[in-house]
């Protein structure tokens, strides 16, 4: 059985928060990178930020996100701040063209077919300068990451808008 769980939604939706509450729990977790690229790029003044150079920002995520996936303990449950597909959905969103190697690389590196997703909650919603989308853009996000989890095949569980502590207890008794 797969043990690698993707939390999934769109920017602003308490993903993180989650991750780090089952972190606290003693669960394995893999933290979303894409803040991490922004502040490196941000720093030595780079172009590879999701609003100036998207597909290079996405080739840097795919690359760190295989390593994640790679480097996982096999034997333990693990929780990803967003999966491979994330990508995809991300470059679909801004109408940029999707090769097959991007598609084959989701296909090689897969998660357990459920993935809990974070809804659009706009009163948790906030821009940072890391994070620039409005929320209309970010319900747009939502959209696509549904649609293109569900075109490979995963089945997308909502996590209520509850309490950190009851999210994360939600995810846990659902797998």
């Amino acid at each position: 059985m797969n043990n690698k769980y993707i939390i999934t939604g769109a920017p602003g939706t308490g993903k993180t928060s989650i991750i780090n509450a089952l972190k606290k729990k003693g669960y394995s977790c893999s933290e979303e990178i894409s803040r991490k690229i922004i502040r490196e790029e941000i720093a030595n003044h780079g172009d590879a930020l999701p609003w100036k150079n998207l597909v290079t920002f996405s080739q840097k995520v795919i690359a760190l996100r295989k390593v994640q996936h790679t480097n996982v303990p096999q034997a333990k449950t693990h929780f990803f701040d967003r999966g491979i597909i994330d990508v995809i959905a991300y470059l679909k969103h801004d109408k940029i063209a999707i090769n097959d190697d991007i598609i084959e690389i989701a296909k090689q590196f897969p998660y357990n077919n459920t993935v809990f997703y974070t809804p659009i909650w706009e009163e948790i919603y906030k821009n940072d300068s890391e994070r620039k989308e409005d929320i209309l853009s970010a319900k747009n996000i939502e959209n696509v990451l549904l649609t293109t989890y569900h075109s490979f095949g995963y089945t997308l569980v909502e996590v209520p808008k509850l309490k950190v502590n009851e999210r994360t207890a939600f995810i846990l008794s659902k797998i």
